[in-house]
């Protein structure tokens, strides 16, 4: 008999805004900084910014949704946010957000092969080392690695512990808008 063992995952949701503008009104007032990204990163949003809300607002109800599904008790108030705008090639290196329960990321603009975020297991090089020559088909028992699409208007949310990465943005036309945030 199986037993799955250490279930959690992603949530996901959609959710229908119009934040492009304000992204480049961001990013045209605020220089960014370098964290895990080759792209455009702002410094964290101003959090009680009208055009916001209703976004944040969603981002709570359907994490006390995720919370209540892993029973846990959260009380999920969005801490932080930030801007990720990627242009040709850029990405996002591989990370974890700590210090808080929950993150996530809002794709506000996601156009062709503009990259997807990939979820690292943690036992990642192991898995790849003994397991992969011996791997029928992935599934989410035996992958190392799990990706979701990049597309506008999905919201991810995952416990803040998940290794991710962001793969390169391989349009040269246009670039990837997203909202990244941490939950507490």
């Amino acid at each position: 008999m199986f037993t799955p063992l250490f279930t959690d995952g992603v949530w996901n949701t959609t959710f229908d805004s119009e934040l492009k503008e304000y992204c480049d009104y961001i990013r045209y007032k605020d220089d960014g900084r370098t964290l895990t990204n080759s792209g455009y990163q702002s410094n964290p949003l101003n959090l009680t910014e009208p055009v916001l809300r209703p976004l944040i607002s969603h981002i709570e109800k359907v994490t006390k949704d995720f919370s209540s599904h892993l029973q846990l008790d959260s009380k999920s108030e969005v801490v932080d946010m930030w801007i990720n705008i990627n242009g040709y090639k850029d990405y996002n290196k591989e990370h974890i957000h700590s210090g808080c329960l929950f993150s996530g990321v809002y794709y506000v603009h996601t156009p062709e092969d503009c990259g997807d975020i990939e979820f690292v297991r943690h036992s990642h090089d192991y898995m790849l080392y003994d397991w992969r020559e011996r791997q029928r088909e992935y599934n989410t028992h035996n992958s190392a690695l799990w990706h979701l699409p990049s597309t506008r208007g999905k919201c991810y949310i995952f416990p803040s512990y998940y290794k991710h990465r962001v793969h390169p943005n391989l349009n040269k036309e246009d670039e990837r808008y997203s909202l990244s945030f941490n939950i507490s």
